[in-house]
């Protein structure tokens, strides 16, 4: 009795150990399989997840290669603006320059006419004096500061006892400012017996002439209006 229950007892022991072992290995393979499958379900998001990232990126690379692409036409566009407009600058202030419009200065002549007892100055007298400064090349011209462009009047009021420059009064003494080449006013101005000075001093009239680099004068300080000019629009 006592060895069947001895023999009994060993079977169960074994069977436990069995038992256990098998209990072991299944909990084992359930973790295993479980930690593979966590892995390869890691695996897969992190694919996932690199190749949604993959795609934002080219998304945004895409949006930043246009916003390049529209700033660089922004900046050409400002760039070309820029352009035209220091372009359309200068124009103008060679425009303003040409028409009398400006101050300028440069090499010249100064010339000053003085009314004496003898001899007093008149309009026509500026005029001629003003169109020998012109044929010998003067780029500027003023007279008492009223600076002589196209449409400049010089005139003699109640039998010249009044002179009109640009609708202003002046009076002797007459200063007449001239830019250009000094030697072609020079060769104008003093020519032999004809000349301006030379003949006016010859009549008795006083002159002062002097060549001076850096003359000034002032812009035309008034309105220019075109009364008939009119652009021709093509047919």
């Amino acid at each position: 009795m006592e060895k069947g229950k001895v023999t009994i007892s060993i079977i169960v022991f074994f069977i436990t150990i069995v038992l256990v072992s098998l209990t072991f290995i299944q909990v084992r393979t359930v973790e295993e399989t479980n930690s593979i499958g966590i892995e390869k379900m890691r695996e897969d998001e992190l694919r996932q997840e690199v190749l949604n990232w993959k795609n934002k990126y080219s998304e945004v690379e895409e949006k930043i290669n246009i916003n390049n692409q529209k700033i660089q036409e922004y900046s050409d566009t400002i760039q070309n603006n820029k352009q035209s407009s220091e372009l359309l600058d200068k124009e103008l202030e060679e425009y303003n320059m040409l028409v009398g419009k400006t101050d300028v200065t440069g090499d010249g002549v100064v010339l000053k006419l003085y009314d004496s007892n003898e001899q007093l100055y008149s309009a026509s007298n500026l005029v001629y004096l003003v169109n020998e400064l012109k044929y010998s090349g003067a780029e500027a011209i003023s007279i008492n500061n009223q600076r002589v462009i196209n449409s400049t009047d010089i005139v003699g009021i109640n039998g010249n006892q009044y002179i009109l420059v640009n609708g202003e009064r002046i009076v002797s003494p007459y200063e007449i400012k001239a830019i250009g080449n000094q030697s072609e006013m020079d060769k104008i101005l003093n020519f032999p017996n004809e000349g301006f000075v030379p003949y006016y001093q010859s009549k008795g009239y006083k002159i002062e002439i002097d060549f001076q680099s850096n003359v000034n004068i002032k812009g035309y300080d008034k309105q220019i209006a075109l009364k008939y000019l009119k652009e021709k629009k093509e047919e």
